[in-house]
């Protein structure tokens, strides 16, 4: 793979195959610092003790440290080898910042990144406090912490997902999930970079020759 230049988009697989049912292999966690210092992605499914598998579980990479949320919430350091086949990365070198308004929706980042890069996908990192936030795992109230993720424009949905792809972080590490609405508070700042060069890596088992995307 091409050398790591900041802002760079690292991508495995499409997201179009891991709605397909591609949800196994992939890069391991060790992927990540090698191609980024920031990310997002999914863990390869589990079973529990009899046999039950498990809701995938969501991956935030922050300062080059990946971690794991569980169905609750829970955040983890994720293990090096923990593989992920569908993983975004990127070495985070943001070059605008803007101060966002108390009350700022997932809605309104979304058309606050639209005005600035329409066609162009960008990563993105949200500090600060929240009134709210929404997580597939938990709805977190009064919070602070970190937001990081992927905006994606319409025409790549079918290769990295629909608009923003995020997950969030708690400040103290301890709790988070994938982000599906939000609304800061107070001081609340975005940091992002427009992505210069876009990198794909392709699955390279038969299944993935299987699948219909």
């Amino acid at each position: 793979m091409a050398p790591s230049i900041p802002n760079d988009i690292y991508q495995y697989s499409l997201r179009s195959a891991y709605h397909a049912g591609l949800k196994d292999g992939g890069p391991p966690v060790a992927f990540l610092t090698n191609h980024g210092t920031h990310g997002f992605g999914i863990f390869e499914a589990e079973e529990d003790d009899d046999g039950t598998e498990q809701p995938p579980r969501d991956m935030i990479q922050v300062d080059s440290v990946a971690y794991a949320f569980d169905k609750d919430g829970n955040a983890e350091q994720a293990d090096k080898q923990d593989q992920m086949p569908f993983t975004m990365v990127t070495v985070f070198n943001p070059v605008q910042r803007v101060k966002l308004p108390s009350g700022t929706t997932h809605k309104r980042v979304l058309e606050l990144f639209a005005g600035r890069s329409k066609n162009t996908p960008l990563s993105f990192r949200i500090t600060g406090a929240f009134k709210y936030i929404n997580t597939q795992q938990e709805t977190y109230w009064d919070v602070r912490g970190t937001v990081f993720g992927f905006c994606i424009p319409v025409w790549q949905k079918e290769v990295s997902g629909d608009g923003l792809q995020c997950c969030f972080l708690s400040e103290d590490k301890k709790r988070g999930g994938r982000v599906l609405d939000l609304e800061t508070g107070e001081g609340a700042v975005v940091d992002y970079g427009k992505c210069g060069r876009f990198h794909l890596g392709f699955p390279q088992d038969p299944e993935y020759e299987q699948l219909r995307i």
